[in-house]
Parts: structure tokens; C-alpha cells; sequence
């Protein structure tokens, strides 16, 4: 294990559920996403009623708005969610960007802390949303496999890393990491965490690196991964939504995870269908008188401007373009 026992902090947990889990599910967020988080949980649970689920939040930072929220959840469903405090000092360290802050090497820290609690653990972005039954995931068997997860579509980069890193993504595939059912004991076996750790603080090879998290764990895991269907990773980047009117979710899917800077939880995203996982649990969870949220940065403005003035409102696209151009950052 790369994290050792000082990797938790602190933990608070709110349960009603009073057996064992089928299946544990973890997220890794800081505030700013806890309310993707906390609809993506109950998106899960009201789609999967009949199943014990455990789940699991590694944070840093979470007020105790949504920690109240979060213990709701275990007041109206059958339930268990626990919140972990991590120690996020040496992760701060690691590459980071506009995009994607140091949370997104919280997954890194998950297959570590479940070493002799689990066998297996799902692993969920705070921007994918359940909308129908992931029993194949408790089920499906992950014999020699370190991780299960689903192609990644966009990969277009992989040339690059199999060359400097002798991988071979092209014939044995690149996954989205947004989705991974891990089967903790591989992991471990495969020291994964420390082989994309060792990646991550090489800074040679950072300039090959175009999603930092991801790429690091491809890598430490290429020729252990059992693909699976995209039912239970589908991919929809909303951004494209401005670009044709086509319904981006062309088939029925367990698991929609929204990629890019256009979340479902942004009021310029209220305008698409592709969105209703969301909409649903959202109302109903103790999320559901939470507004939308505005735009706030330099990014927001810019991809809010694109969708209201795709879906006709030009006073709002003038509006928001010019607060783009003009804001600082």
C-alpha cells in the first residue's frame, strides 16, 4: 500500500442499514462537487431498491450542510454512508489544473483503505448518475483482474503514452476512470496505487500525462483490466449539445457519466434531456430545493454563453459572453 494508516483522518458515519452490504460504492469529493455526489448516491439507491449498499465519501473538505444532507439520505433509505477526512498533503503536491484540482487522486487512496475490509469496491465520479440496475457489478467475476471499467472513447492520445511508457493501449485498450469496479486484493497484488504514484512525481514523463489520474492508472494496470459494456459508463459531454440537436443518450444505460466543464447540476444545462438521471434524483433527494448552479468562473461564462445562445436565449449568451470576455480568470 502506498497511503498508510495516517491516510484517515477522521471518519463520521449515519446508518440504517442494520446487514451486510452487496456491494460498497465509494466517491472522492470536496465540497464543490458534494452536491453531484449527493444526488449520484441517490440516483443509485432508488434505482437499485432491493440492494444493501454501503457508501463511501473521501474528502477533505465538506460542510456540514451537505454532511446534514448526506445523513437524510440514511434517514429515508436503508443505507449506510460514511465520510472520511483524508489526509491530502501529499496529493496537493501532484499535478493539477483548471479543470481538475487535487480530489481527483482522492480514487487513488480508496483501493488502499479497503485492503482486508472488501473484495471488491465501486468507484464513481460525483458526475455519473444511475438510472436502472447495476447487479452485474456485484456479480460479474474479477478473477486475475485488477479493475473492471469501460473503454474511453476519446483516448486519442495513446500513441504518445505507449510510446514513452511501453504499454500497448492500442491493442489492449484505455479505460475511462471515471467508473471502476475494483477488485481490491489485484490492486494491491499489482501495487497499482504505487506504480501511479511513482508516474504522477516523475516529471520526465508529465508531458505525456493529458488526463493525469487516468493515464497514471491505465498505465499501472494495462493488461489486468476487465472491459465491460458501456451500460455501466456512458459517456455524455454535454458541451456538444450547442454543436447538433441529437439526444446524446442513444441507448438505455445503468450508469450516464457527464465529462467536461458542463455539469447536470449547471442551470445552462436545465435545457437537456440527456439530464433527467439527474433531475430525478435530485428530486428526490435533500438536494431538491437546491438551485442550479450559476455561472461563476472565466470557463462557466464561456461554455453558458454557447448553450443560451444554442437554445435561444440571446440576451442571457450576450450577457454571460461578455462577462467571459471580461472576467480576470
Amino acid at each position: 500500500m502506498f497511503f498508510g494508516q495516517n491516510l484517515i483522518k477522521s471518519k463520521v458515519e449515519f446508518s440504517s442499514l442494520d446487514e451486510s452490504e452487496d456491494l460498497n460504492i465509494a466517491y472522492g469529493a470536496d465540497d464543490k462537487f458534494m452536491f453531484g455526489a449527493g444526488v449520484s448516491i441517490e440516483s443509485v439507491i432508488i434505482n437499485n431498491k432491493e440492494k444493501k449498499l454501503r457508501f463511501h465519501i473521501f474528502t477533505d473538505d465538506i460542510s456540514s450542510e451537505n454532511a446534514n444532507k448526506l445523513s437524510q439520505i440514511c434517514d429515508k433509505h436503508k443505507t449506510a454512508i460514511s465520510i472520511y477526512n483524508v489526509n491530502a498533503d501529499f496529493i496537493k503536491t501532484l499535478p493539477s489544473n483548471k479543470a481538475w484540482n487535487h480530489a481527483i487522486y482522492f480514487r487513488l487512496m480508496i483501493a488502499d483503505y479497503f485492503v482486508g475490509k472488501a473484495e471488491r469496491v465501486l468507484y464513481l465520479d460525483s458526475d455519473v448518475f444511475c438510472a436502472g440496475d447495476i447487479g452485474y457489478l456485484i456479480d460479474v467475476d474479477l478473477s486475475g483482474h485488477t479493475v473492471a471499467a469501460v473503454y474511453d472513447p476519446s483516448a486519442k492520445h495513446i500513441i504518445k503514452t505507449d510510446e514513452l511508457f511501453c504499454t500497448n493501449f492500442a491493442t489492449l485498450g484505455y479505460f475511462n476512470s471515471g467508473v471502476m469496479l475494483i477488485n481490491v486484493d489485484e490492486w494491491n497484488k499489482h501495487n497499482v496505487t504505487s506504480k501511479s504514484m511513482n508516474i504522477l512525481i516523475n516529471d520526465s514523463k508529465l508531458n505525456a500525462l493529458t488526463y493525469y489520474d487516468q493515464d497514471a492508472i491505465n498505465v499501472a494496470t494495462c493488461g489486468t483490466v476487465l472491459f465491460i459494456d458501456n451500460l455501466y459508463n456512458y459517456i455524455i459531454d454535454l458541451n456538444y449539445k450547442y454543436k447538433c440537436d441529437d439526444n446524446l443518450a442513444h441507448r438505455p444505460a445503468s450508469l450516464f457519466h457527464f465529462v467536461g466543464l458542463t455539469k447536470p447540476w449547471h442551470e445552462w444545462a436545465r435545457f437537456y434531456d440527456e439530464c433527467e438521471p439527474f433531475r430525478v434524483a435530485k428530486n428526490s433527494s435533500p438536494w431538491r430545493d437546491e438551485p442550479l448552479i450559476q455561472p461563476v468562473t472565466k470557463h462557466n461564462y464561456k461554455y453558458s454563453a454557447k448553450h443560451y445562445r444554442f437554445n435561444g436565449k440571446f440576451i442571457t449568451a450576450m450577457s454571460n459572453y461578455i462577462r467571459y470576455k471580461f472576467l480576470g480568470r
